[in-house]
């Protein structure tokens, strides 16, 4: 007789949501291989619970029926197991294949795609510079950049922009990279972004270059490979989640709205790891032979580049942190909360222009690793002097009231912003079981 079937979820990321007036669990895959969004109504969270590969039906509806008085059909089940195969949610040979494919495609492909256009911003490449024009010019903007034609008598060498969604945080984008656009010299752009996918290493590097609707922004792979030679490790091992990453493709979409036709500038795009077991010990990365190592052969690197006559800028594509209900917080944001989180803020972001990555860390720390800044950010503050690091002013704006799920924005120069996880995309509906 043939074992009974016994199913398996992926690690899928599970929200809280309304729905109709309904208390629902929405489903989405973090590394984004799969673009599917699911709704399930919360009675069938303890059939999700024991998909886990060691329970068969028989054992999911007698759990469910004694522990949650749940009646459970097993034509409801089959419907609830074929949603999830379908939304490529659930493990097996199947997922294992087209998984497979989805990720040799990728790292055969000679440059990146750019995955969010048309998805989070313009796909059309005059409508995307129209939008991101408006940026600048909004009321809320620095107002158009002057042209960058003699070198600064200060050159910006490090400077720290958001990642939210550019619906969200357009303007935010726009003082960063007026900075950049008036005071930035430097002809290579080394930036370290977050990684919001897990990955096994604590970086992970590509030499592909990255395409926009706007050009392809070209990375400068001698830099990246003289980075992985310092490294001594495999920085390539975690590249297929350079994919679906908005933390790097947004700072490329603006690098190669400000320079394209205008001057030559490369990139080099790092991708950063979770400081997660850090803060889960309540120990400092500093000190750590891989966090330290990192920081020494990315220095030499740019020390190197910089002997062959090259201008390096250092960019941290950061936000602060995430807060809410839909980020593990119990209660709404409400005005109280919104100050607070204006004032820690500030606290952050003094350690930040001071250069003191020590007290950036457990400024943030304290948050439990929801800053989605805290590791590229205190990298790039480790490798760039507090000498070569100006800071601006900075101005609050809350982009979501009380009542909803809070984030607050910087908006002067070179200054972070409190944004959400994922990147906005175009409004999809989420599919329910029943």
């Amino acid at each position: 007789m043939a074992e009974p079937a016994r199913f398996k979820l992926r690690p899928i990321e599970a929200v809280p949501v309304n729905h109709e007036g309904r208390r629902a669990l929405m489903l989405r895959d973090p590394l984004r291989l799969s673009e599917e969004v699911l709704l399930v109504p919360m009675p069938l969270v303890p059939v999700l619970r024991r998909l886990d590969g060691r329970h068969d039906f028989e054992a999911i509806r007698e759990e469910c029926a004694a522990l949650h008085g749940a009646r459970l059909s097993e034509e409801d089940f089959r419907a609830v197991v074929s949603r999830l195969e379908e939304a490529r949610f659930l493990e097996g040979e199947s997922f294992a294949s087209w998984s497979a494919s989805l990720k040799d495609a990728f790292l055969r492909a000679p440059s990146r795609p750019a995955f969010l256009a048309g998805k989070s911003y313009e796909a059309d490449p005059a409508r995307l510079r129209a939008r991101m024009d408006g940026f600048f010019a909004a009321e809320d903007g620095p107002g158009t950049p002057s042209a960058n034609r003699a070198a600064p008598a200060a050159p910006l060498r490090g400077v720290i922009a958001p990642h939210i969604d550019f619906q969200r945080g357009g303007s935010v984008f726009a003082w960063a990279y007026k900075a950049v656009a008036e005071r930035a010299d430097a002809d290579l752009f080394v930036v370290l972004g977050t990684a919001h996918a897990p990955t096994r290493g604590l970086w992970s590097l590509t030499r592909k270059s990255f395409e926009t609707p706007l050009g392809t922004l070209e990375t400068d792979a001698e830099f990246v490979d003289a980075l992985s030679r310092r490294l001594g490790a495999d920085a390539f091992r975690d590249e297929f989640v350079h994919r679906a990453e908005h933390a790097l493709e947004f700072q490329a979409v603006f690098l190669q709205y400000l320079f394209a036709g205008a001057r030559r500038v490369r990139f080099a795009p790092v991708l950063v790891g979770s400081f997660g077991a850090f803060v889960a010990r309540g120990e400092s990365p500093r000190g750590d032979a891989e966090v330290e190592g990192f920081i020494a052969a990315l220095k030499e690197a740019m020390a190197e580049r910089e002997r062959e006559g090259r201008r390096v800028c250092l960019m941290a594509s950061a936000d602060l942190a995430h807060v809410g209900p839909r980020f593990g917080d119990e209660a709404p944001v409400d005005v109280a909360r919104l100050e607070a989180l204006a004032r820690a803020d500030a606290e952050s972001l003094e350690a930040a222009r001071r250069g003191d990555a020590e007290a950036f860390y457990w400024s943030v720390a304290e948050d439990g690793d929801r800053e989605a800044g805290v590791r590229p950010g205190a990298r790039l503050r480790h490798a760039v002097r507090s000498g070569r690091m100006r800071g601006g002013d900075a101005s609050l704006r809350a982009v979501a009231g009380p009542g909803r799920d809070g984030h607050l924005l910087r908006r002067r120069l070179r200054v972070t912003a409190r944004g959400f996880h994922e990147p906005r995309t175009e409004r999809r509906e989420g599919r329910c079981f029943i």
